[in-house]
């Protein structure tokens, strides 16, 4: 072949290359830029720029003198990823080990969570377990570690049952929440005051915009929208009386374990008469709210659950039990509007009424009506009780605001049970006798009332007849000083002459000076007091059948200012030597030796 032929055959085989190659790529720049280009630019979109939401800080929570009780702490949390987790089983092996967590249970928590979403697994690590923790996000896919912020509680337990504490929202939660800004992964306030101003108290979030590489890489961040954080939360809750309430009813119920061989619960609650604003709200046993803020291990609520003290259960508001003695001073209103007796009435207790003893079995003799009060005479009770028959009795503990939540800023709060003839007939069966109006008329029977219905109760004859509705919160302020919550107080009138209620006063000062409540009786303040001992029979959870008892009270007797209400779960003996020692310690926090009626501002909450 000729040279000019030799360089015609090369330049035709390098021209059919090059069309060749530019046929190949002619057709995979097709490919990518028509058939699959709407996908790519999908993802190219999809991983290059990010709108992840900015978390708002959560608002604190503090008492009526400024005092921070609840606050946030920086943590590190460790968060897997479900659907990018590998090799899953050996990642639960290793994390089983970290966490002390069974296996099954920490796959379940995986199997149940939203396959894209974070899911926490612990909060608030600790250095040891932060270090481990990175180790394993380093090698495993789908597990991370990132930090946070985690709810702080400075006195520990105390208060544990009003404060609440934060959780992860739940699917539940998030179906009715979805629409108000909540998202899986928040935080979300489950029980106590958490819940109750959950939507005040966790702002509302920003979003930053993110630019991230092909590799995953973080290239920029900037912030779309500041976060707002949640404001602080002021209560009425004076945190000295708190600890002194605490510890006061704390160091009875220790004794009674002792004395017993059982735990037992109580409760005490300091309340404004004339306002409602709730000083101290005490229930014992209590959790510890830390490890439901970190995320607590499933062996450690079993052990909650299995506690025979029931320390989850806020006795305070959850919780309803007879009375006893101290709904006398629903009986005595009932029984003076009614005229069945005066103010100057003289009755003759001969220790029985029919076949219903007396509590003294000799009988209280001849005994005024405000003696009656004092020493508690259940025989003029029962008298009246009987005379004015159920349906006057009732009318006038629905007035008292019995049989429905009393509206404290708390939630799942329980009414307790009002009794009727109509409830019995459908409940057990059976008809209302007048034996079931005479054993109500002393607080014994079907009627249960919670700790704090019986302190609104006496805060409305202390106050001289109005019905006020317990609140926590004080107020709530920004971070510039807006005031986003102010409560105003709340009052019913009740329908009762002041000359009555004054005289159910003097009965109850009266059992303070010579009656049945004297470890009440103090130098500085007059304290006017109930006392109450509730009749129980052998149940599952009272196995010897052990009586309640009850306080109830208000000081200054001269110019009301605050109930103190004190309960004792089947601890046996009497309201006034168990119960009111418990009150007084709380008077004389309230009333200091040396206290005037000129220095009572300097004791009282700041209005």
């Amino acid at each position: 072949m000729s040279p000019n032929g030799v360089v015609k055959s090369r330049i035709r085989q390098v021209g059919l290359t090059g069309m060749l190659l530019l046929t190949v790529l002619g057709a995979r720049l097709y490919d990518l830029q028509v058939l699959q280009g709407k996908d790519y630019l999908k993802r190219a979109n999809q991983n290059t720029i990010v709108v992840e939401p900015r978390p708002a800080t959560r608002g604190r929570i503090l008492d009526c003198h400024g005092e921070i009780m609840v606050s946030n702490a920086p943590q590190f949390e460790l968060v897997v990823t479900p659907s990018e987790l590998r090799e899953r089983k050996e990642v639960i092996k290793e994390l089983s080990k970290l966490l002390d967590e069974t296996e099954a249970e920490l796959d379940k928590k995986i199997f149940q969570a939203a396959p894209h979403a974070p899911l926490v697994l612990r909060r608030d690590l600790t250095q040891d377990t932060l270090v481990r923790a990175t180790e394993i996000a380093e090698q495993r896919k789908g597990v991370g570690v990132r930090a946070g912020a985690i709810r702080r509680f400075k006195y520990g337990k105390m208060a544990s049952h009003l404060f609440g504490y934060v959780g992860e929202i739940n699917a539940v939660e998030l179906r009715t929440r979805r629409n108000s800004g909540y998202a899986l992964g928040d935080g979300i306030g489950k029980v106590g005051l958490e819940k109750q101003y959950d939507a005040l108290l966790r702002g509302k979030k920003g979003a930053d915009q993110v630019h991230i590489d092909v590799l995953g890489r973080t290239v920029s961040q900037f912030e779309l929208r500041p976060s707002t954080p949640g404001p602080d939360l002021y209560l009425h809750l004076d945190a000295k009386l708190q600890q002194v309430a605490e510890k006061a009813l704390g160091e009875t119920l220790a004794e009674l374990e002792k004395a017993n061989g059982e735990r037992s619960g109580g409760t005490v609650v300091v309340m404004d008469v004339n306002t409602g604003a709730v000083r101290a709200l005490a229930s014992l046993p209590q959790y510890d709210p830390r490890p439901f803020a970190r995320g607590i291990k499933s062996k450690e609520y079993q052990a909650l659950l299995d506690d025979p003290g029931f320390p989850l259960v806020n006795r305070m508001i959850h919780s309803a039990f007879s009375p006893g003695s101290t709904f006398k001073l629903i009986t005595a209103t009932a029984a003076l509007q009614k005229n069945l007796c005066t103010t100057h009435s003289y009755f003759v207790c001969g220790g029985s009424f029919g076949p219903a003893n007396c509590f003294v079995r000799s009988g209280h003799g001849g005994i005024s009506w405000e003696d009656a009060m004092a020493h508690s005479c259940d025989v003029v009770f029962y008298k009246l009780g009987f005379e004015m028959g159920i349906d006057h009795l009732r009318k006038w503990c629905a007035l008292y605001g019995l049989g429905t939540p009393t509206g404290i800023d708390l939630p799942a709060e329980t009414g307790g049970l009002l009794p009727s003839p109509e409830w019995k007939q459908k409940e057990w069966d059976d008809r209302w006798y007048d034996g079931d109006t005479i054993n109500m008329s002393i607080g014994q029977g079907f009627l249960l009332v919670s700790p704090l219905q019986m302190a609104v109760v006496t805060a409305a004859v202390a106050n001289g007849g109005e019905v006020v509705r317990p609140t926590l919160a004080k107020k709530a302020i920004a971070k510039n000083g807006a005031v986003l919550l102010e409560p105003e107080p709340h009052r019913e009138k009740l329908p009762a002459k002041p000359e009555f209620l004054a005289s159910v006063r003097r009965g109850m000062r009266g059992a303070v000076i010579h009656g049945t409540a004297v470890a009440t009786n103090l130098p500085q303040v007059a304290v006017a007091g109930k006392t109450g001992t509730v009749e129980n029979s052998p149940s599952i959870h009272n196995k010897h059948g052990r009586n309640h008892v009850w306080f109830v009270s208000f000081a200054p007797y001269e110019k009301p200012e605050v109930t103190v209400v004190v309960f004792l779960e089947k601890s046996h003996g009497y309201g006034g030597g168990l119960a009111a020692p418990i009150a007084r310690k709380c008077y004389e926090y309230l009333y200091p030796e040396g206290w005037d009626q000129e220095k009572k501002e300097e004791v009282k909450s700041p209005a």
